[in-house]
C-alpha cells in the first residue's frame, strides 16, 4: 500500500494583495508577480491559496520572506 503525503501548507494568496495600496490595478501587482492580472482578480478571492512554493516564490519577488507576510509559515 503506498504511503500517503501528509498535506501541504496553504497559504492566502490575498495576502499578498493586501501589500500593495487598496487602489493598485491587477496589472500593475500582476507586474510584480511575473503573472496575468487574471491571476491577481482570482488572489483577491480570499478562498485562493498558494501551496508554499508559490508563497514562497512570489514573497521572494517582493524582497521578503514568507514569514513576513504569513506569520504562520513556521508553524506548518
Amino acid at each position: 500500500m503506498p504511503r500517503r503525503r501528509p498535506p501541504q501548507p496553504k497559504y492566502p494568496a490575498h495576502q499578498l494583495i493586501k501589500l500593495f495600496p487598496a487602489d493598485t490595478w491587477a496589472s500593475q501587482i500582476a507586474q510584480s508577480f511575473d503573472v496575468s492580472p487574471e491571476t491577481i482578480r482570482r488572489w483577491r478571492n480570499p478562498r485562493t491559496t498558494l501551496t508554499q512554493w508559490e508563497a514562497d516564490r512570489y514573497a521572494i519577488k517582493l524582497g521578503k520572506h514568507p514569514s513576513e507576510i504569513w506569520v504562520n509559515w513556521f508553524d506548518c
